[in-house]
């Protein structure tokens, strides 16, 4: 008999969740796939324009300066970080929608690339050229908004997301009570009748 009843129940799961589906108006995002699609190419092509100003850096002159020999770690890292970059917000442009695991992630690294990119930057300003370190910084501060937005759109979409999973929850819950109250079939017999 519990075995029939879950039968029942999941059976009827998708047309509970087709319900609820059905009668809540579609979600509006003050920020929509186009526009964030457009944040997302954006911000690639910053990396892209950042990556031969930090080929123009040279720490491993810096070390024979005095530098810590770990700028040259760090700045080989950076350059992989921000092709990264580019590569991750080139995909998610081509199809905004439905990823937000990536988008985290790429978020997350363009985040992270940024802190690594000042401590980078003190040591251009020390050891190579003020000026270089100034624009390198200008051009990677042209992402703020952008990082602001997408971290916009992620919120978004996560609350978007729960609204959903608790207009389906609410749903099963009625599917489960509604089942409760049916009367429970009779058992069958597994005997043979002689």
């Amino acid at each position: 008999m519990r075995v029939a009843l879950c039968t029942l129940f999941l059976a009827s799961l998708p047309s509970c969740a087709l319900f609820a589906q059905n009668t809540q108006p579609p979600a509006v995002f003050p920020i929509g796939d186009d526009e964030i699609a457009q944040t997302f190419t954006k911000v690639a092509q910053r990396a892209a324009r950042l990556d031969p100003m930090l080929g123009q850096l040279r720490p491993s002159d810096w070390v024979a300066k005095g530098a810590p020999d770990t700028y040259v770690a760090q700045w080989n890292s950076l350059r992989q970080q921000y092709r990264a970059v580019q590569a991750d917000m080139t995909a998610l442009a081509q199809h905004p929608a439905g990823h937000i695991t990536d988008t985290m992630k790429a978020l997350f690294r363009l985040q992270a690339t940024h802190n690594m990119l000042d401590s980078l930057m003190a040591g251009t300003r020390k050891y190579q050229n003020p000026a270089l370190a100034d624009l390198i910084e200008s051009t990677a501060s042209e992402n703020t908004n952008d990082i602001d937005r997408v971290q916009q759109y992620l919120v978004q979409v996560a609350g978007d997301q729960e609204q959903e999973f608790a207009v389906v929850d609410k749903e099963a819950q009625r599917c489960r009570a509604t089942l409760s109250r049916q009367p429970a079939q009779p058992a069958r017999s597994t005997r043979k009748t002689q």
